[in-house]
Formats: C-alpha cells, structure tokens, sequence
C-alpha cells in the first residue's frame, strides 16, 4: 500500500471509532483505579468476620430478586456485591455489610458507577452485539496503529528527527507532530491492548449453553451443605465468587494467587445433596480469560504494569480527541 493510502484508511477508521475509542480508554482508566474510586463511589463495609455464604445470599435474596452472582470483598472492609435478576431478566445489584447482612445500596447498573464501567468496557451493556463491537474496536485498534505505523515510518538515519516537535511551527502542525510522536511511542501498548481485549471478548461470543427455565430454590440447610463440600475441597484457599445458576448447582470459584494474579479454582455442587460435580484446578483450567486478562488490566506487571497502562489509555484518549481535531481544522482551511 502506498504511504498516501496508510494516511486515508487511518483517518477513515480513526473517524468513525474515535467516540468509541475514547470511551473504552475512559472506562479502562477507571478500572486500573477501581479499588481507590472504590472507596469515594461504593458503599463500605467494616473490617469485622464475614457471615457465611449462606447468610449472605439469605440477604441479597430478601429483595424479593432470583440471585445470580455472590462476589466476597475485593479489598479489606469492601462490601459483598450481588448480582441479582428481576422478574424481566434485567439486572440489580446490591452490596451488603458482609459482617452484620445489612444492604447498603441497590438498584440498577448505575447505583454502581464501577460496575457500570465494567460493563460498558466488556460490552458496552448491550449483550452478544456490544462483545461484537467491542471486538471490532479492537481490530480497529490494531489497524489504526498499523497504518499509523506505516504512514510515519521513516527512512534510514531519520528515526530521531521523525518524532521530533517543532516550538516553532504553527499550532495546527504542532497539534499534527504531537499526535504522530504520541501514536508512534504508544503504539506498542497500543496493540498489546488491542489484541488482548480481542482474545478476551471472542471466546464469549459463541452461543452460550441453555439455562434452566426454573430457578432452582435451595434451602440455607442444602446451601450450607453444598458450601460445605465445596470448601472442602480448596479449604486453605479464599472464596472469590458464588455463582448461582437457574439450576439444581452453585459454582464456587477460589482464588489461586499462585497459579497468577487473577487465577482461580473452579468447583460446581449439586445443592440437592451436596455432591461435587466438577473440581478444576487453576492451573488445570482451559479458560483463556485466566492467562490473557492479567496481561490486558496490568496485573501482571504489578504497579508498573498498572502505570504503563493509565499512560496508554491517558495517550489513546489524546489521540482520539486530536485526531477528529486534524481533521476538523484541515476541513475548515479548505471551504
């Protein structure tokens, strides 16, 4: 492709994604931060013994809702957050004192401005379609750091003076050298980013499974029970999450800090009888989001990890912003 052709692609894409782009770079930079916003936005808890699992679900289910989702504290004196569905399928949300089973908030997605982030970076809050275009914003991603790359690349012995910004030029060529210098310095993370938000949104657009029609409703004798056995088999290990499924099951997921920062050990009871279904190890487990989604938040990298990735999202929201600005100047110079 000629250097003209990597230019009008670019220009093209960047136009039609730069709201989305902008968006998701927002909504990531939310989520690097989400345990410090989480002490200004959500409800706290204290710092006192958890109740049993038993007990908490018994209060998330007193708002009269089907419980999808337990989620254990994330952080000392966080809250328990639960997933719940209401009689039209949508969701509701409560977090609960996880020491007293008193609930500190509820309502809807926007009750809880970082989970609402979360589910606007993972699928825009639109199901199979938003996965669908959060892929496709990052394979634009990847081309746009593609014909960025390919429209800049200079020749032999011009690799410094190509990223350098002129204090002298005028502002409108000063704003272009200062989005090619910061395409072309980000572009790595860029397309790091890129690929693995790809890698972890596709798996989860293939069909899911068919659900039971009819919740399942367990009594706090066979939840306990079933926790019971579930624990048993991990009993050193931390409970990340409960999972309740429209079925005779729970799914219990427990952390497994030595398999990497977000791994977990998977484990499904029968909640009729207490009896174990399925036991996967961390480090046994097929599920790709457990490798790639470290990669894609940081984690793996610790707080340099972190950092690289707020200075990522912090350029891409720039670019996405100055970009539109070329382009609107440039415009108006040829009326």
């Amino acid at each position: 492709m000629a250097r003209s052709g990597f230019l009008t692609w670019h220009r093209r894409m960047a136009l039609l994604f730069a709201p989305l782009i902008f968006l998701q770079a927002l909504t990531g930079t939310i989520l690097l931060l989400r345990e410090p916003l989480a002490y200004v936005l959500e409800p706290q808890g204290s710092d006192g013994p958890a109740l049993g699992v038993p007990m908490l679900a018994a209060a998330a289910t007193r708002t009269g809702m089907h419980l999808t989702r337990l989620y254990l504290p994330a952080y000392p004196g966080g809250p328990v957050m639960a997933q719940l569905a209401r009689a039209d399928g949508s969701m509701h949300y409560a977090a609960i004192e996880p020491a007293s089973g008193v609930i500190l908030r509820e309502g809807g997605i926007w009750a809880f401005p970082l989970e609402a982030a979360l589910q606007w970076h993972y699928r825009l809050m639109s199901g199979t379609v938003g996965l669908v275009v959060v892929a496709l914003n990052g394979i634009v991603l990847l081309l746009l750091s593609g014909t960025g790359l390919g429209f800049w690349w200079p020749a032999a012995g011009r690799w410094k003076t190509s990223l350098k910004i002129n204090p002298k030029m005028p502002a409108r060529v000063r704003l272009r050298q200062w989005h090619r210098s910061g395409g072309v310095l980000a572009s790595l993370l860029v397309l790091f980013s890129a690929v693995t938000g790809v890698l972890l949104a596709a798996p989860d657009l293939a069909p899911a499974a068919p659900m039971a029609t009819t919740a399942f409703v367990a009594s706090p004798m066979q939840l306990d029970g079933a926790m019971g056995s579930a624990t048993r088999a991990y009993p050193a290990a931390a409970i990340r999450d409960v999972r309740f499924p429209a079925a005779d099951r729970i799914d219990v997921n427990f952390l497994a800090p030595e398999e990497g920062p977000l791994a977990v050990h998977a484990v499904s009871v029968r909640l009729s009888d207490a009896r174990l279904l399925h036991v996967v190890p961390a480090a046994q487990s097929p599920a790709l989001w457990m490798k790639v989604l470290p990669l894609h938040t940081g984690d793996s990298g610790g707080i340099f990890g972190m950092l690289m990735l707020l200075l990522e999202a912090l350029a891409i929201m720039a670019l996405s912003i100055t970009g539109p600005m070329m382009w609107w100047r440039q415009r108006k110079m040829r009326k």
